[in-house]
């Protein structure tokens, strides 16, 4: 599952990366041809005025005896005005196709997006039903262990351990469970460590008063710096009511 949710991650981000660049590519391009489209048509119509200008005019001099070389000039005039002009309705059309092209493949990379999206989604969801699965398989497999008496060796070793460190470090309950299962300590599973902390059968407020008398005579202390330290998360993690009992047994 771990494999299937980096492979989709993996490739929404690939395809993200990809619709970034040419999103913003493509974009870049189509605000190029949209204006390039809307100056040529500007240019078509104003050469569209100029012909029908230069057509009165010719129409004009013809009327009029004398300018048959003027007419002819500008007849040649209009022939090549309507040539360009046929030039750059070609060229608009050839743009607005490019446009268009633009514009579908943009709605393509969306639709992949989307898809990958979605895919993303949909393994998420089955890899937290699969973890909610597991939880509920460690649950039910401490709570028959516990009712056969059938108890996993690991389990034993961490409650051992776990004995270890609560009467030679007189350490609390909650810091035993850290160590327990902490990838730079015992790196037991975590039901073992649970197991370990719901068996363990220790004076923890005489652990509690253990570590206070150290901090004081150590590294002399007061008495709310040794509570504060006994109850900080990151420091000995006793319960309140371990604490308290702690320093007000402090000589």
């Amino acid at each position: 599952m771990k494999r299937l949710l980096f492979a989709v991650g993996f490739a929404m981000v690939m395809v993200l990366g990809a619709c970034g660049g040419e999103a913003e590519s493509d974009a870049v391009s189509s605000d190029e041809l949209s204006e390039q489209i809307s100056q040529l048509e500007s240019d078509k119509e104003q050469l569209e005025e100029e012909v029908d200008g230069l057509q009165d005019e010719n129409e004009v001099l013809k009327s009029q005896s004398g300018n048959d070389d003027v007419a002819e000039e500008l007849e040649m005039e209009i022939e090549n005005m309507k040539e360009e002009n046929d030039a750059l309705r070609s060229e608009i059309e050839t743009l607005e196709e490019e446009n268009n092209e633009v514009y579908d493949e943009n709605q393509a990379l969306m639709n992949q997006v989307s898809d990958l999206e979605k895919e993303l989604s949909s393994a998420e969801t089955e890899s937290e039903e699969q973890a909610a699965e597991e939880n509920v398989d460690d649950e039910e497999e401490m709570e028959t262990a516990s009712q056969n008496g059938d108890v996993p060796r690991e389990w034993e070793v961490a409650l051992d351990s776990a004995y270890t460190y609560a009467e030679i470090m007189s350490m609390s309950k909650a810091g035993i469970y850290d160590q327990l299962v902490s990838e730079y300590g015992e790196n037991f599973p975590p039901e073992a460590a649970q197991y370990a902390i719901d068996n363990i059968e220790w004076d923890w407020k005489a652990n509690g008063l253990e570590s206070a008398e150290t901090y004081r005579d150590m590294m002399s202390m007061s008495n709310a710096a040794v509570y504060d330290q006994l109850v900080s998360e990151y420091g000995e993690q006793f319960t309140a009511e371990e604490a308290q009992y702690a320093v007000d047994n402090l000589d």
